[in-house]
């Protein structure tokens, strides 16, 4: 499997009519499964600050498992979030032009005919029902300033279709512009939730955030990404700097899990059906020929299905008893 090798980010920027900040941006890479090695410019992102910086951390999630990486090797989310943050501060001013919105049977077309349906309906619901004739006749010129709204409205977050079919790099004049963006915040890691972790075996994870329940959040790298986009994108909106601390904050904590306490989860008997609802203890699948199959397993269920109760160690207790559940809503027997 290979991984996207990225060499290079760019960021242009509009303002509109209301004073609204739109950011275009792009990023230069090659795939390293792929030869030669010729990296080029996509457009990535089409949006105002927070919806383009979701598509960043979106992608900032690929970082932790290193299917996002430089030349030299992995980069840390919280690093690559950041390292955008810079980009959108000092964009380049995204010049105007007309974007002719043709239709065709290209899997490169600016509107392909499979997904004309789609575009049709976000039109509508933007409110630009009166250009549909426009698109369909195969006559629709819009401007790139003038017409932001109807390009968002297809090629932004929400919309159907990606924002590589309309943008270039090029579009991005030479000259830097400055453009506020919010400044990090000192008291970004008060908004921290409590974190609890829990290592299943070597690669899986359970964590708890706050006051949610436990949940079986897979391999530490998917436990971190899922905190990226979860937890630290709709935080970081509110306070900025928060990403930059919590997502190694998170990451430790995960790393440095200790093992699921033995008493956290009574096996069904060997030979017996199991109800559709049933309880075992954890501790009867270690130290057994097949613990490993046991284990990853679990993994095959979702969170609909299983409900991990752990239980809570107090200096000079015993742990209290607690169980895991597995509702698997069929009859289930055990071998």
């Amino acid at each position: 499997m290979g991984s996207s090798i990225l060499t290079g980010k760019r960021a242009g920027a509009m303002q509109k009519a209301d004073g609204e900040w739109i950011y275009a941006l792009f990023e230069r890479g090659y795939e390293s499964n792929v030869y030669p090695h010729t990296d080029h410019w996509s457009a990535v992102a089409l949006g105002n600050y927070a919806q383009v910086m979701r598509r960043v951390f979106s992608h900032a999630t690929s970082c932790e498992g290193g299917m996002l990486r430089s030349r030299n090797g992995s980069i840390r989310p919280e690093n690559y979030i950041a390292s955008w943050r810079s980009e959108l501060a000092k964009p380049a001013l995204l010049r105007d032009r007309a974007i002719d919105l043709s239709v065709g049977s290209s899997c490169y077309s600016a509107v392909p005919e499979s997904q004309l349906d789609d575009v049709r309906l976000s039109l509508i619901r933007a409110g630009f029902e009166s250009r549909i004739d426009e698109l369909v006749g195969g006559s629709l010129s819009v401007s790139l300033h003038a017409d932001i709204d109807l390009l968002l409205s297809i090629y932004g977050n929400s919309g159907p279709l990606s924002v590589w079919r309309v943008l270039k790099e090029y579009d991005c004049g030479a000259a830097q512009i400055e453009v506020p963006v919010p400044s990090a915040t000192k008291t970004a890691m008060e908004r921290m939730p409590e974190v609890r972790c829990h290592s299943i075996d070597q690669h899986n994870v359970l964590v708890a955030m706050g006051s949610a329940p436990w949940r079986h959040a897979g391999w530490q790298y998917s436990a971190v990404g899922s905190f990226v986009m979860d937890v630290a994108y709709p935080v970081e909106m509110e306070a900025p700097g928060f990403a930059k601390k919590a997502i190694p904050a998170f990451r430790d904590a995960v790393s440095n899990a200790p093992q699921v306490p033995a008493r956290t989860l009574g096996l069904v008997a060997e030979d017996a059906c199991a109800p559709a609802v049933f309880s075992f203890a954890f501790g009867d699948l270690l130290n057994r020929e097949d613990t490993d199959r046991l284990l990853y397993g679990l993994g095959s269920f979702s969170d609909a299905q299983l409900q991990w109760e752990v239980p809570v160690t107090r200096a000079g207790a015993e742990p209290d008893p607690a169980f895991f559940a597995a509702d698997v809503q069929l009859s289930l027997c055990l071998a």
